[in-house]
């Protein structure tokens, strides 16, 4: 019977153990700032939880918007995860290497994202759009006031610059764990 128990034991923690390590390999391969990561901000008394997905070039029109360049897009999805929220869509700005875009608030499509006050528990998706007039955007920022702003990046086209020029990077204290190390 001891026998028997220790070996239950052993493979109990045999088993946990062989569980454990694709959870720790999996977190050390997240990045909170890729595409598609969902990251909060406060907002007032709530809590934004934020992702953008797919920045490219839109197919899109921008009705009643004089494009100075090409229009891009990325979807934003948010949600209310404490207390009432509105989103603040004109927090947004696109990134290339050479400067920023601010994004097109303004601009009203059946495809936007919703600026309404969203209840706790709520969510909106939609279009953010970005009028580009230079080099292709790389990454998505959001910021709001003082708090430490949002960013989504680690595109194919970003991971191929070398880190050191990283126009998203240049302010990070610590090198981004998914792009350290990267040429």
């Amino acid at each position: 019977m001891r026998k028997f128990g220790s070996t239950m034991v052993l493979a109990t923690v045999m088993v946990m153990v062989g569980l454990g390590f694709p959870g720790v390999a999996a977190a050390a391969d997240a990045c909170m700032h890729r595409f598609g990561s969902h990251q909060q901000v406060g907002d007032g008394g709530g809590v934004q939880d934020w992702s953008v997905t797919g920045l490219r070039k839109s197919g899109d029109v921008a009705p009643g918007y004089p494009l100075a360049g090409q229009l891009w897009e990325a979807t934003a999805t948010v949600t209310a995860t404490a207390g009432d929220s509105t989103p603040l869509i004109p927090n947004f700005n696109a990134t290339s290497d050479g400067g920023g875009y601010p994004v097109l608030w303004q601009l009203a499509t059946p495809q936007g994202i919703s600026g309404a006050t969203l209840a706790q528990g709520q969510t909106s998706t939609g279009k953010i759009y970005f009028d580009v007039t230079g080099g292709n955007p790389m990454a998505v920022t959001y910021t709001a006031g003082g708090a430490k702003p949002l960013m989504w990046c680690c595109s194919e086209a970003m991971m191929a610059m070398p880190m050191d020029e990283c126009a998203c990077c240049a302010d990070m204290k610590e090198p981004c764990t998914c792009c350290g190390g990267m040429t």
